[in-house]
């Protein structure tokens, strides 16, 4: 590379970019698990809904690595491309998911008094 070590210097700071936006990302979704899992439950089930919400996890420990494998190693590119598109979709479905799960709660719980 001719260049100075500008070569370095760009790609230093975009692995420093790329891991900041990994923790920023981290720190959203840990929040929001938390924020969903306590949030929405309904009042004297706490439990049951973290059992329900961990069943999430679960699953993903269990087809995540076999996705992954079959979408990257088994369909290349194609399988790259539908990869994309899944994480497009699960990361813009719980916006609205949540609001209308919200939106119900408050048809059905009681006014406070």
């Amino acid at each position: 590379m001719s260049g100075g070590g500008h070569g370095a210097l760009l790609g230093s700071a975009a692995l420093l970019g790329g891991a900041l936006v990994l923790v920023l990302g981290e720190l959203y979704q840990a929040s929001a698990s938390w924020g969903l899992s306590f949030g929405l439950a309904p009042a004297g089930r706490q439990g049951e809904h973290q059992a329900v919400f961990s069943l999430g996890r679960g699953f993903q420990q269990f087809a995540g690595p076999w996705l992954m494998t079959s979408l990257v190693v088994g369909a290349a590119g194609t399988g790259r491309l539908v990869l994309a598109a899944l994480f497009a979709l699960l990361g813009l479905a719980p916006p609205p998911l949540v609001r209308g799960l919200e939106k119900a709660r408050a048809r059905t719980e009681p006014a406070p008094t």
